[in-house]
Formats: C-alpha cells, sequence, structure tokens
C-alpha cells in the first residue's frame, strides 16, 4: 500500500477545499458585504475583489495540488490526460465542499444582517424579494435573455479563461517571466477583466464549485427548490454549471490543438 500517496492525495484536497472555499468566501462576501452592510461595492471593485481572491487562492495551493480549484478544469485536465483519472472525483468533491463550507461560513458572520434585510424588505413574503437575497450566494443567469445567449456566454467565457490561464502556465511562454510568481496575479486580473465585461450582460460563474456549492447550502437551509431555480425554468440552474465545463473543454482543446501542438511540431 501506497502510504505516501494516500497522504498527498489527502494533503493535496484540504488544500483544493480551501482554496475554492476562499474564492467562494471572498466572492459572496463582497456581494453580502454591500447588500446588508450599505457598503456600497460596485461592479468594478467586487470584480477586483474576486480576482484577488483566485490570486490569493492560486498562490494557497499551486505547490500542492497544482491550484484547480475548479471542478471544469479539474475534468479538461482529466479528459485531456494531464491529471490521474483516480483524483478527479476526491478532487471535485473537495472542491464543491469547500465552496458549502465557506459559504456557511459568510451566511453565519451575515446571518443578523440577513435576518434584518429581510425583515425590513419582507423578503420571506415575496418570491422575488427573495431572490434579491440568495442572488447574492448564488448565481443567477439574466432572465431577460433567452437560454442560449446565456448557455453561449457562459461557454464563451470559461473557453476563453481557460485558453489564456493554460497559456499563462505553458513551459513556452515561462521564458518571457523571470518570475512565474506572477502568474497567479495575472490569472486573477483575467477574471477582473472577464467579470467586467461579462457580467453586465449576464451573471457568470466560470467555476461551477462556485455555484453549486452555495445552492446546496441554500437549498438545505429554508430556501428549498427555490434556490436552485429562482422559480424560473429549471434549465436555468445548469447553466452556471454546465457551460464552465463545456467551455473548459472546449477552451482547453482549443488550445492544445491549436496552440500547445504547434509549438511544440516546431520546437521539435
Amino acid at each position: 500500500m501506497n502510504h505516501h500517496g494516500n497522504k498527498n492525495i489527502i494533503k493535496q484536497c484540504i488544500v483544493e477545499f480551501f482554496g475554492t472555499g476562499l474564492i467562494t468566501f471572498f466572492g459572496i462576501g463582497s456581494l453580502a458585504a454591500s447588500k446588508f452592510n450599505y457598503v456600497d461595492l460596485n461592479q468594478f471593485e467586487i470584480s477586483c475583489i474576486c480576482g484577488l481572491a483566485v490570486s490569493i487562492s492560486i498562490y494557497f495551493s499551486a505547490a500542492i495540488s497544482e491550484a484547480h480549484l475548479n471542478p471544469a478544469i479539474t475534468i479538461f485536465f482529466w479528459l485531456s490526460s494531464r491529471f490521474n483519472k483516480k483524483h478527479v472525483l476526491p478532487y471535485i468533491i473537495s472542491q464543491i465542499f469547500g465552496s458549502i463550507c465557506f459559504t456557511m461560513l459568510i451566511y453565519l458572520l451575515y446571518h443578523n444582517s440577513l435576518i434584518l434585510f429581510e425583515y425590513h424588505n419582507n423578503s420571506f413574503k415575496e418570491t422575488q424579494k427573495i431572490f434579491n437575497v440568495i442572488s447574492i450566494f448564488c448565481i443567477y443567469p439574466n432572465y431577460q435573455n433567452s437560454f442560449i445567449f446565456d448557455f453561449l456566454t457562459e461557454t464563451f467565457s470559461t473557453a476563453l479563461f481557460t485558453i489564456i490561464l493554460l497559456q499563462l502556465n505553458s513551459k513556452t511562454n515561462h521564458c518571457y517571466f523571470k518570475n512565474t510568481s506572477f502568474v497567479p496575479i495575472l490569472i486573477g486580473i483575467l477574471v477582473f477583466m472577464i467579470n467586467i465585461v461579462v457580467n453586465p450582460l449576464t451573471n457568470i460563474s466560470l467555476n461551477p464549485a462556485r455555484d453549486l456549492g452555495p445552492k446546496i447550502f441554500l437549498s438545505l437551509t429554508g430556501y428549498d427548490v427555490l434556490s436552485l431555480t429562482n422559480s424560473n425554468n429549471l434549465l436555468y440552474c445548469l447553466i452556471p454549471i454546465i457551460g464552465p465545463i463545456l467551455g473548459a473543454n472546449v477552451g482547453g482543446w482549443t488550445y492544445k490543438i491549436f496552440i500547445e501542438d504547434y509549438f511544440f511540431k516546431k520546437n521539435k
């Protein structure tokens, strides 16, 4: 029995748990502070916080787990033979569980403020007002858009993110970075830029765990099915989950075929 290997995967899963949890914590926390405590953070500032959260989480976990922090990235790495298939499920469970636990932490920290907000706005009586609360925790597409538009936007955004992410981490690009420790900052800036450009059109997740974790938690705290669907078509709850997975693979394979393999053949 490989005890060393078992210890490594446990350590990696713990780091993935905390890393994904931190992304969720700071992302939801900024929205909760703005909504409940009237800090009045705008889209630019919230996007900055989300980008910085990703950078910090990568610094926290890269040396141990390679900082997947995203089920969509883990699935692509597995399908492209970059990652051990035996570790896929433990990684994904750790990522989602981390998102659930850190959502719960924000919920507990802001519980009194949440109760006061619901009381003053009668949020517990009207579906739309309840949505004003749960939309802090979960990501819901813009229902003024069509399902196809929101799904393609989520898929395209994640594909773009994945292509640039892989190139920033590629060996061919390391010669331009005298210090590769800048790469997590660039990835955080990338998340910020995508959020600032795309979120005004429709909310995006880029990460299934960031959305699924809070929805699972809220569904267990009294919001039930409403947290999954916002009383709309059930298919819409699949957009922040299926969209990033499809997008990560579209972007990942596009990068592999048209960029990575091209440079490999050119330098061979």
